[in-house]
């Protein structure tokens, strides 16, 4: 709605929530390019591009920085970290803002901001009012069950996903001391997506858990990561909920036990508006014995999420049931 209508939003979020990220999957899904444009790293003069004198006309003109440099396509200009930039830069963006243009030269394309509210980063600073008036202000949280979806698109390691599934108020807390000598660290979603690289990379290269122990207590601090650390040495097999519900091949626990609570935790995550995942809901049920099918009707029914295969299915068995 705010693309098509031409306003600039703010994005307001806590460091490593994942607001670039967002930005660039809403780009790449309509097709834009996205430019980033790192404020506290430019000055001013970063912006207004160089003069350059036009002989014919006897008039100096100026030509945009490679950043602003007009494109094939329509663009995104994510100003991140906004509020973190020096007041002059801000005083050069500005126009930017408010009517597309640096200078004389009009700059096309969408604008997004971003940027750490002053309570979450020691750099952020105060916008001034004028500005701050020109943004449709939305504040961004991490939120487990969209970090789940978007973790399972782009393959996060199942040892994450089971820990967090098992832990959700660990994708994001308050930052720890490793050490009295060293800075504090902040358990992000970031910081997650980055423990899943380096489990991937350890498998890879056959590398144990030991190994790489102090990597993962660098990314998530001693408290979160020595508790992560303890669930990786469980050798019982536990089965991902979004691994079953998305990949048709997945292993199903032989044990009923087992899978009793993955039925139940795939009735938990599904998302009723996704028509996607009604999709893999149907293929998963259709792998399931009788038993387990009618379990998962009843699960999803008390959620309030139907399906038309189940609630026949339910309402059978329903029926056979009477006296």
């Amino acid at each position: 709605m705010l693309y098509e209508a031409g306003q600039v939003p703010f994005l307001w979020g806590a460091p490593g929530i994942g607001k670039t990220s967002v930005v660039r999957e809403w780009a790449s899904e309509r097709g834009l390019e996205l430019v980033p444009v790192h404020l506290p790293t430019m000055e001013p003069f970063d912006l207004r591009g160089v003069p350059v004198p036009d002989h014919q006309r006897r008039v100096t003109v100026w030509l945009p920085p490679e950043t602003f440099a007009p494109r094939d396509k329509s663009t995104v200009h994510f100003l991140d970290e906004l509020n973190m930039a020096e007041l002059p830069t801000l005083r050069a963006v500005f126009p930017l803002i408010l009517e597309g243009r640096l200078g004389d030269v009009t700059i096309g394309g969408w604008r997004i901001a971003a940027g750490n509210p002053p309570s979450a980063s020691t750099l952020a600073n105060e916008l001034p009012a004028p500005l701050v008036n020109r943004f449709c202000h939305l504040l961004c949280r991490a939120d487990i069950n969209h970090w789940f979806r978007w973790a399972h698109r782009v393959g996060i390691h199942n040892s994450v996903l089971t820990y967090l599934e098992r832990n959700p108020d660990h994708l994001y807390a308050e930052p720890q001391r490793l050490d009295p000598t060293q800075h504090q660290v902040l358990t992000t979603p970031r910081s997650w997506h980055m423990v899943s690289d380096i489990l991937h990379a350890a498998e890879k290269r056959q590398m144990p858990v030991t190994a790489i122990a102090p990597l993962i207590v660098g990314w998530l601090g001693r408290a979160i990561g020595v508790h992560f650390l303890a669930s990786l040495q469980i050798s019982v097999p536990t089965i991902d909920p979004w691994r079953a519900l998305y990949e048709p091949d997945a292993p199903l626990p032989a044990d009923p036990h087992q899978l009793y609570g993955l039925v139940k935790a795939v009735a938990q995550i599904v998302d009723p508006m996704n028509s996607e995942e009604m999709q893999k809901l149907e293929a998963f049920a259709q792998r399931l014995t009788d038993e387990f099918r009618i379990f998962l009707a009843q699960e999803c029914a008390a959620r309030g999420v139907h399906l038309p295969m189940l609630d026949e299915l339910l309402d059978r068995w329903r029926r056979r049931r009477r006296p």
